[in-house]
């Protein structure tokens, strides 16, 4: 009887002394390239949102811009190093982080890829949007609202993001089958950057009079198209966009935008929290996630549901 009690009461010391552990919240590490981008801003949004849901507890670090990648290998070194319970990163540039990222993997920390992923298979799990498929929607109604001919430039966005380089291949490839006859002219391959985006159209408006229509790989670049191209009195020059972004929403409702093709920002960042929580805790992790491209016109623009796509204006991760 006495053994029994002894046991029994070891066994209720050992219950109370681990249920701290298996109680505590998962710490989350957050590497995005900038937090001053409208996308990452929604995105982090949708993070904090699951991360008060979901009771984890978050370490957000941004590496202040597109080209910044040993910024970012710094910052995930530093997330390793505090021995974070499972890390969200979008990257600054997919083959500059991989090898930190697999470190991170080794050192028994899962990953999570969002958007931009690293370039690795030992991603716990991906999510991201149909980047083609944005792509495609803008060829789609960037040729019919240029008439189906004229000179188009691409503000493809930024080198070694596959998010960038799937939206433009989706654009050229479906502009050939859909207008054969609209011509690209230029294609600059700039980080997501407004003033960068400015300057480059304003040189653009110089090079081709002819110029009918301009890509825009987000709506923070097409802000700078639309600013250089009123300035050289060139507004009927046609721009599409992705991404809807409180900017973006404006330029479509005082019709300087043709459209822009969104993903579910918000639900993205959601649902790599979730990805990362499960990791973190072994439970269930779905391996890819992907949100259906929508395509947004100054017709629909005030129908659409946003609180999966942008984060509210007042928002400041």
């Amino acid at each position: 009887m006495k053994l029994f009690r002894a046991a029994s009461l070891a066994a209720l010391l050992l219950s109370t002394a681990l249920a701290p552990a298996l109680a505590a919240e998962p710490i989350i590490g957050v590497s995005v390239p900038n937090l001053g981008s409208s996308f990452w801003i929604s995105v982090l949004y949708g993070v904090d949102s699951a991360a008060k849901a979901d009771k984890a507890k978050l370490v957000t670090l941004s590496a202040g811009g597109d080209a910044n990648s040993s910024q970012q290998i710094s910052q995930i070194q530093d997330l390793i190093q505090r021995k974070v319970d499972a890390i969200i990163v979008g990257a600054t540039n997919g083959d500059a982080v991989k090898a930190i990222v697999e470190r991170a993997v080794a050192a028994g920390i899962p990953v999570v890829g969002i958007s931009s992923p690293p370039n690795t298979d030992k991603l716990a799990a991906m999510v991201s949007a149909d980047h083609y498929d944005m792509g495609k929607l803008q060829a789609e109604c960037l040729a019919k609202a240029m008439g189906g001919k004229g000179e188009v430039a691409m503000m493809a966005g930024p080198s070694g993001q596959a998010w960038s380089d799937l939206r433009a291949q989706g654009f050229r490839d479906t502009l050939a089958k859909v207008a054969p006859n609209v011509k690209i002219v230029a294609e600059s391959r700039l980080a997501d950057n407004r003033n960068a985006a400015l300057t480059t159209a304003d040189d653009w408006i110089q090079r081709f009079p002819d110029l009918s229509g301009v890509y825009s790989a987000t709506d923070d670049m097409a802000a700078g198209v639309v600013s250089a191209l009123k300035s050289a009195g060139k507004g009927s020059v046609k721009v599409s966009a992705s991404n809807l972004s409180p900017t973006a929403q404006q330029m479509l409702k005082d019709g300087d935008l043709a459209c822009t093709s969104i993903q579910q920002i918000v639900a993205q960042g959601k649902a790599a929290l979730t990805q990362a929580v499960a990791a973190a805790t072994k439970g269930k992790v779905e391996a890819k996630v992907v949100t259906p491209a929508v395509l947004v016109t100054p017709n629909n623009v005030g129908s659409i549901d946003l609180s999966l796509v942008v984060a509210p204006a007042d928002y400041r991760p």
